[in-house]
């Protein structure tokens, strides 16, 4: 059994996989946005579950509202021997290359300072530092059987990327600003039947080269996935969603939170509720539901009913925190 948890931080992302190998608790880290100063979910989850030891820590691609919270995580980390072994990431690029995907000269210096902190706990031998891609041999084993691997980002994403970043590159103005989110990764966690797509911000485009990988994505059937962008249209690839593989009844969940790009978009939000497969979730509308799973070899179908949002008291609402899933064979059950 996997859990997939999706932190609500606000707009940005943050995800905790967990799973047991034998009697041993293992962890792994999606991205860490931090809502403030005083405010990091995925810290306090390490803080509350008395982490020892993670085994990975990963960002998806290098735009603020998916690393603002990883300095404070890993200098937490230090501070008390919790040991982490891996940080995964995707700028497969150079350093100058990724400060180009940032918004400001704020930004560049968090992410530089970041990057410093991880290359100097490498450097002690205290971390390894992976680059990903969609190498179809690097998997990673979870437990009763489910795997974990990447499907994005590939050499087409990386050179799209690389073509938008203009040089000279300035840090003290601004940047070329080229789209990082072609770096994206996009994560698939599955078993012989059952898989979990999580797609950070990918774009469009990229959803259509998965759709030509036939085996990678059509071998098992969906039953939890992640809207790419936080329910952004320009993201939305009606095609993909439709033809991919899934359950009768499949979770496609929103990491989003207030902002001023309309996100999620109602384009995004009626596909997905029209869609009589997608059972749609927000973090910023993460209300209790209770439901009744029911599954046989052919399908699995979960029956929902939400409380009424008007219902829930404001401290209610401000309790929500999260979305938790555990995934195991043919059934996915929230928590």
């Amino acid at each position: 059994m996997v859990n997939i948890t999706f932190k609500n931080v606000g707009q940005g992302d943050s995800i905790i996989i967990e799973w047991k190998e034998g009697s041993l608790y293992k962890i792994g880290i999606i991205d860490c946005n931090q809502i403030s100063s005083s405010d990091n979910p995925v810290l306090d989850h390490i803080i509350d579950t008395e982490t020892k030891e993670i085994e990975f820590i990963l960002l998806s691609h290098p735009h603020k509202d998916h690393y603002s919270g990883f300095l404070s995580l890993i200098k937490y980390c230090i501070e008390n021997q919790i040991v982490i072994k891996r940080f995964l990431h995707t700028g497969i690029v150079s350093i100058d290359y990724l400060k180009a995907a940032s918004r400001s000269v704020v930004e560049i210096k968090e992410l530089a300072n970041l990057y410093k902190l991880l290359m100097d706990l490498r450097d002690k031998g205290d971390l390894i530092m992976n680059s990903i891609d969609d190498n179809p041999d690097t998997i990673k084993n979870l437990s009763d059987g489910f795997k974990l691997e990447f499907l994005a980002p590939s050499s087409i994403e990386i050179d799209n990327y690389i073509r938008g970043v203009n040089f000279p590159f300035d840090e003290e103005h601004s940047t070329s600003n080229p789209n990082g989110n072609w770096l994206c990764s996009i994560i698939k966690i599955h078993n012989d039947n059952t898989s979990v797509l999580l797609s950070s911000d990918a774009e469009s485009q990229v959803l259509n080269r998965l759709n030509k990988k036939n085996g990678r994505l059509k071998s098992q059937k969906a039953i939890l996935v992640q809207v790419p962008h936080h329910g952004s249209s320009k993201n939305l690839n009606k095609t993909f969603w439709t033809g991919l593989s899934k359950y009768q009844k499949t979770y496609a969940v929103i990491s989003v939170g207030k902002n001023s790009y309309r996100h999620p978009s109602k384009e995004v939000t009626d596909f997905f509720n029209a869609h009589p497969n997608y059972l749609l979730e927000r973090t910023d509308l993460s209300y209790p539901i209770s439901e009744k799973a029911i599954s046989n070899s052919a399908s699995l179908d979960i029956i929902s009913e939400k409380i009424n949002p008007s219902t829930v008291s404001a401290t209610d609402k401000k309790s929500i925190k999260e979305l938790s899933y555990q995934v195991s064979n043919d059934l996915c059950i929230k928590n």
